[in-house]
């Protein structure tokens, strides 16, 4: 029996090592395929991997480079600025122009990796010759996309099942700092957004971040209950009370609650006899059972949150107004999935963590993936994010999910993907018409030479941009998908 346990640790173990063996080396692959200039540095600057043309660029070999820090090289002139140190002093994403030792000049992109302490644990940079300048606006806009797709990848290999994930974009981290001031006070919130956007995400995050994270978090659905049990299950009651009261009468939720927080979700839904005695709740901050005689006190933080018009609603009659300046103290409204693009790779790399780690398995997602379901307006949300994953994960038959598996699981994908609306971006439109007439013409004439022939542009500028597809043959004429 023993034996049995020490061999499953050890299988289990060779599979883990196996598994981060094989992403080195599809790193590594990345890495020595490009044309750009790759660095790795850990949190103390210190070189761990870089391209195979280094020679080229920096004027000295690999062995010279790796284990080095980069303050020691950039004194020795291999280098100049550094952008690791950078990187390291502001604690963010920077750009700079560097010259080398070989007499280049580069622009340089560098950004950290941070773990879940917000320390620095890797710095990534991306550097492109531009010793020809006529081409830097462009090959910034390639660096930056590039960076953050191996920032990702990183970060993915190294991600771990976190409590809080809420995403990267400016109004996220606003979102964050607004959290951040108000955890700790005794302020009423309402958390506003359509459905899937996680606003009960939110207000964990909020009781987690707050001083109260050690007591309950009681989270009430208005809209689930029945109408004829909602106050029960909100107030409890005394024994006797009604018919079929249990003895000794119960605890209703917002008591139950004692001094954390309450969140009642789908406050839109609360009938509206109710939202009289959740006025007094709010005002008050005592409440009673029903049948009962003695207030008890609420001592909880109240969050709510709606995906409904609150404002339409009173004018229908349907939710009173001063219950709505009530809980409109601290209104946090949560965007769209669609509205924050930039988010959505964090939560593709969370989610296939997540469902790797469920189901064992080690499915990875191709760059053009990414970029698919990044342009996806994704009506239902994180929520919807979250089972589109999932599905990936589980009926993809490959280790690497592609656009085509994306496709058959999201039903209305290409209408979306070949169609402009007010969503897409003119630069988006226009990248995505050009990439279909380059499938829809290789399809046809299977060369990139009769391809340029037909479109009158040059056979290498074919070759190019059907590299920047990750498409490609056995015949070394068209590149293969990443």
């Amino acid at each position: 029996m023993k034996e049995d346990a020490e061999d499953k640790k050890y299988d289990k173990l060779l599979k883990e090592l196996n598994y981060y063996k094989q992403t080195y080396e599809e790193l590594e692959l990345i890495m020595d395929a490009t044309f750009d200039q790759i660095t790795i540095t850990d949190g103390k600057g210190v070189l761990l991997k870089v391209s195979n043309n280094c020679k080229e660029i920096f004027g000295v070999s690999e062995n010279e480079m790796l284990g080095k820090t980069v303050y020691s090289l950039s004194k020795k002139g291999v280098f100049s600025p550094s952008i690791t140190a950078e990187v390291l002093k502001r604690k963010d994403k920077t750009t700079i122009i560097q010259e080398t030792a070989s007499g280049k000049r580069l622009l340089v992109t560098g950004a950290p990796v941070l773990n879940d302490q917000g320390e620095i644990t890797k710095v990534v940079n991306i550097s492109k010759d531009i010793t020809e300048f006529e081409r830097v606006k462009k090959q910034l806009e390639e660096t930056e996309y590039l960076l953050e797709w191996y920032r990702d990848e990183i970060k993915r290999n190294e991600v771990k099942d976190k409590d809080i994930v809420v995403g990267n974009s400016n109004i996220m981290k606003s979102i964050l700092e607004l959290i951040d001031h108000i955890c700790n006070m005794d302020t009423t919130v309402i958390l506003l957004g359509e459905t899937g956007v996680g606003k009960s995400f939110i207000a964990k995050t909020i009781h987690k971040m707050g001083k109260m994270r050690t007591q309950p978090f009681v989270q009430i659905n208005c809209g689930a209950i029945p109408e004829n049990l909602i106050e029960s299950e909100l107030f409890g009651y005394v024994e006797g009370a009604f018919t079929g009261a249990v003895k000794k009468g119960k605890k209703g939720l917002l008591e139950a609650a004692g001094k954390g927080t309450i969140f009642l979700d789908e406050i839109g839904e609360l009938p509206v006899q109710m939202q009289v005695k959740l006025l007094h709740v709010l005002q008050e901050r005592q409440a009673y059972r029903i049948g009962g005689t003695e207030p008890f006190d609420i001592k909880a933080r109240i969050i709510s949150a709606t995906n409904k018009d609150l404002k339409e609603l009173i004018k229908e009659g349907k939710f009173r107004e001063d219950l709505y300046y009530r809980l409109n103290i601290v209104p946090i409204y949560i965007p769209a999935l669609r509205e924050r693009r930039e988010d959505i790779p964090i939560f593709l790399n969370y989610f296939l963590a997540k469902f790797n780690q469920k189901y064992n398995l080690s499915k990875q997602i191709s760059l053009n993936a990414y970029k698919t379901l990044s342009a996806y307006n994704w009506p239902g949300n994180i929520r919807e994010l979250e089972n589109t994953v999932e599905r990936l994960v589980v009926t993809s038959n490959k280790g690497v999910i592609e656009e085509s598996h994306i496709s058959e699981t999201i039903a209305n994908l290409p209408k979306f993907v070949y169609d402009i609306d007010e969503s897409m971006s003119l630069k988006m439109a226009t990248e995505e018409f050009e990439k279909q007439i380059l499938l829809k013409s290789m399809e046809k004439y299977k060369t990139t030479r009769k391809v340029a022939e037909v479109l009158k542009i040059d056979q290498s500028t074919v070759v190019k941009k059907m590299k920047k597809l990750r498409l490609e043959d056995s015949n070394d004429d068209v590149l293969h998908g990443f």
